[in-house]
Formats: C-alpha cells, sequence, structure tokens
C-alpha cells in the first residue's frame, strides 16, 4: 500500500511516461601515449634534482657499505638501538636521511666512523 493509511492520496508522484534526457558523454583527453599503462611518477624529485643525485648516490653508498660489512638492516638496528625502519625507510626511498644521533649509533654499532657509510 503507498502513501499513508488516512490520507488516499499516494505519498509519491505519478510516473512519467516520457524517457528521461541523455545525458551528454563526458569528453576524454586526447592520449598522448599509446600505451594503456599510467606514467610512472618522479619519486621525491630524485630524477630531476641535483640534491636527489646527491641523495641517491649516499643511498648507494650506504647500501654498499652494509653488503661489504655483511650487515642486516634489522639485525644492525637493534644493535645500536634505533628502529628498523629508519634504515629501511632510507634504503628504500621513502625517506631522504637517516637522523645524525642515528648515525652516530649505527656507527658505534659497526665500530667505524659515520663518514665511513657514505665513500
Amino acid at each position: 500500500m503507498r502513501g499513508t493509511p488516512r490520507n488516499d492520496a499516494p505519498g509519491h508522484r505519478p510516473i512519467s511516461t516520457t524517457p528521461p534526457k541523455p545525458r551528454p558523454e563526458a569528453e576524454q583527453p586526447e592520449r598522448v601515449s599509446k600505451s594503456r599503462y599510467v606514467k610512472p611518477k618522479v619519486l621525491m624529485g630524485e630524477v630531476t634534482a641535483p640534491r636527489g643525485l646527491e641523495i641517491g648516490r649516499q643511498r648507494d653508498a650506504f647500501r654498499a657499505f652494509m653488503i661489504a660489512r655483511h650487515l642486516r638492516p634489522s639485525e644492525w638496528a637493534r644493535a645500536a638501538g634505533i628502529p628498523a625502519g629508519e634504515i629501511l625507510g632510507f634504503l628504500t626511498g621513502k625517506t631522504r636521511t637517516i637522523a645524525p644521533a642515528s648515525l652516530e649509533k649505527l656507527a658505534r654499532a659497526a665500530n667505524c666512523s659515520p663518514e665511513d657509510f657514505f665513500h
């Protein structure tokens, strides 16, 4: 039953017999590339900014230091008393630097100086 029992009028308007007007299709922007995949974005300006290139070199040198000394990020961080996320974030590019205090602790745990990480 439609409407309310006290009122005989229906609870809605009469149904229209005319079809609704079609909406215009949204225009798609013209594609520059023929590829169906999205173009990758630049991560933290590392490709375009000169400072980004320097950070990339530091990251590579830090990784080479770890490989040469057979250091694993989680074990090394635990020995230094810092969160492993600091090392992992730097190695993956999520963070641009490691805090100087954390570098000091890592150097103490590896028996070297912080400058040795980036040479």
